[in-house]
């Protein structure tokens, strides 16, 4: 940065890296697109100059411009409203199909519901998003296709999307 506060900036291949007062407050350098447009003037002299472009998504840097306002969507009634519902299980090692009773009620906000009364249902054995193709949800049932490590959260996430008039 110079002494007048603006970004200092070096050029390497393609791309300009600056850094500015905000830069360096925060200690990161930002990546600009650097346009180059040579133009000649008197028919001797060449004279080059540089358009620098902000990167977008830096509004400490650089604010972005407001975006217009449009109106509502014709197809939504409303807000949507959503509701969270989870069941969690710890694996015993051994068996693949889950039930209520096996819920740790600490952990558990509901029961394992009927897939078809929500609108989404989310599967993580230990932290990890399940593909679908690998467990069936049955209202009270879980069935895994695998037997999961001894120890390991089962975490059946619900959730159900309604209209808000």
């Amino acid at each position: 940065m110079d002494a007048w506060g603006l970004p200092t900036c070096y050029m390497d291949e393609n791309n300009l890296t600056c850094t500015s007062y905000f830069a360096m407050r925060k200690g990161i350098q930002m990546r600009h697109y650097v346009t180059k447009q040579n133009t000649v003037s008197n028919g001797n002299s060449r004279c080059s100059k540089y358009f620098i472009t902000p990167p977008l998504g830096c509004p400490d840097i650089y604010p972005s411009q407001p975006c217009p306002t449009c109106p509502p969507c014709p197809c939504t009634a409303g807000l949507l409203k959503t509701d969270t519902f989870q069941y969690t299980a710890l694996s015993d090692g051994i068996k693949i199909v889950y039930t209520n009773s096996d819920a740790v009620l600490p952990f558990s906000t509901s029961g394992i519901l009927d897939p078809n009364g929500v609108s989404v249902v989310n599967l993580f054995i230990n932290g990890i998003l399940q593909s679908p193709n690998l467990y069936v949800v049955q209202p009270g049932v879980l069935i895994l296709s695998d037997v999961p490590v001894l120890g390991v959260p089962l975490i059946l996430q619900f959730i159900k999307i309604t209209t808000s008039y």
